[in-house]
This record gives structure tokens, sequence and C-alpha cells, in this order.
């Protein structure tokens, strides 16, 4: 019964003073207290009503997301980073309204592409946090693109400490190398900007990756290979907030920035 009776009792505690205030207030105590028990009662009906329904809800939800396979509705779980939570509990209920709309006989896609993910991502800087980044030329040249580059440069003066780690593919075309050097004079007058051969990474870096020191770690996955197409947006993106994983993430980046060159 846990604190069930607690509920009941807080009720009729709740229906009896009612009633008592109502008789004081009217001078009539035989009638008004049998009007303010009608009070009480009618408003202890409301509120039972409210919390069945309330319950009722609650197993609705729970019986969705057994049904979809989900964690019963992330806001049982505690020490849930809010960024991921507010991402999942987003594809829940897109889940929930195809499911709903397929048996209405009709269906609306919403694309959720991994750029949004990325703008979301890094809209979560704050003055004073420490990025460091990878890239290798997903996406340039692509309207989206600019403005991701005209964020950074935002985050940065508001107090963002950035620093992007160009990395040169080993297939990378002439055309390749010379848009890489055009990206990077782009940025070096707005965020620090560093530049390595992908040979020279070592085991575990990757060539599209992004860490908010401490805080998140983000890895880019793109099915073609790099060389003669390096615009291709990503395929897939994975964001961490394990305290190892994030360990291991600035061990790596603050190793790539000692191997790498600063690009002036």
């Amino acid at each position: 019964m846990g604190r069930e009776w607690l509920w009941w009792a807080g009720e009729f505690g709740l229906a009896t003073t009612v009633a008592v205030v109502a008789g004081f207030v009217t001078g009539d105590v035989p009638i008004s207290i049998i009007y303010g028990l009608f009070v009480g009662i009618v408003f202890f009906a409301i509120r039972t009503h409210t919390r069945a329904a309330s319950q009722l809800n609650r197993d609705v939800a729970e019986l969705e997301d057994k049904a979809l396979s989900l964690p019963i509705t992330l806001s049982h779980l505690e020490n849930v980073d809010p960024y991921l939570k507010s991402i999942i509990v987003s594809e829940r209920n897109d889940f929930l309204r195809l499911a709903r709309e397929v048996i209405d006989g009709r269906i609306t896609i919403k694309t959720r592409t991994t750029n949004d993910v990325v703008f979301d991502y890094m809209k979560l800087l704050r003055p004073g946090d420490k990025v460091i980044a990878t890239n290798c030329g997903e996406g340039w040249g692509t309207p989206t693109w600019e403005m991701f580059r005209k964020l950074n440069f935002e985050l940065a003066e508001k107090g963002a400490d950035i620093t992007r780690i160009f990395v040169e593919p080993e297939m990378a075309t002439p055309e390749d190398k010379e848009l890489l050097k055009q990206e990077m004079d782009r940025q070096k007058g707005h965020i620090k900007v560093r530049f390595i051969q992908e040979s020279e990474l070592p085991h575990g870096a990757n060539l599209v990756s992004n860490l908010i020191v401490d805080r998140y770690f983000i890895t880019v996955t793109m099915s073609k290979p790099r060389g003669s197409g390096l615009k291709q947006p990503p395929d897939e993106i994975t964001v961490f907030t394990r305290r190892d994983k994030l360990e291991k993430a600035k061990e790596t980046m603050e190793n790539l920035i000692k191997i790498s060159e600063e690009y002036k």
C-alpha cells in the first residue's frame, strides 16, 4: 500500500476542514455542516477523478513504452544527461505519432538530420567551455556548413575556447587539399587552427569529432571513403557523456594538439 493511506487521510482531512469552515461561516451549524460535507465530498470526488486520470495516463505511457521496447519514460531514470534525454524523448514521441497515424491510414515523415543534432549540441556551449575538434571536410561548401562555421565564430566571440584540428585524408585529391587550405584560412582568425595528416593520427583518433571538455564527446561516421568527395554530409553521429569516455577523448585530443602543427 505504501503511502496510499497518507493520501486518503489528507483528502478526508481536507473534506472535514471545508465542512467545519462552512459551518462557522453560515452560523447554522447543523445545515451548514451537512452543506460543508457535501462540498467537501464533491471536491474529494473531483480530486480522486483527477488522480485516477493522471494515473491512467502514466499507465498508458508505460504500456506504449513497453510496446516500443523503450525504457519506461526516461523521467523515471536518475542522472540522465538533459541533452540526451531531450533527444530520446523527442524520438519516442515521434514514434508514437507515426503509430497513431498509421492506424488512420496516413503517415507524415519529419526528418531530423545529423546536422540538426550537431547544431543543438554546439549551442550548449557556455563562455569558458573548452572545445577540441577534428575535421577533414565533411559538408564543406554547403549552406549548412556556412552556418556552422558562423556559429563557431559567434561562440568563440562569447568566450568559448575552440581548437579545430584539420586532418588531410590519405585519399585527398589536389582539389581537396586546396579546399582544406581555404577553410583553414577562413577560420584561423576566429578560432585556434591546427593541421595534421591522416597517417599521423594516433590510434583511436577520429577524422571527424568534437569534444566539449568534461561534458560531451561526439564522433561522426561517414560510409563513403574520403577523397574527391569531401563535401558529403555525415551519415550518423554518436554523443558520449560517460566519464570514462570523456577522459579518454580528452587525453586523445590533447595529444593531437601536441603532435599537430599550428596553422598560421
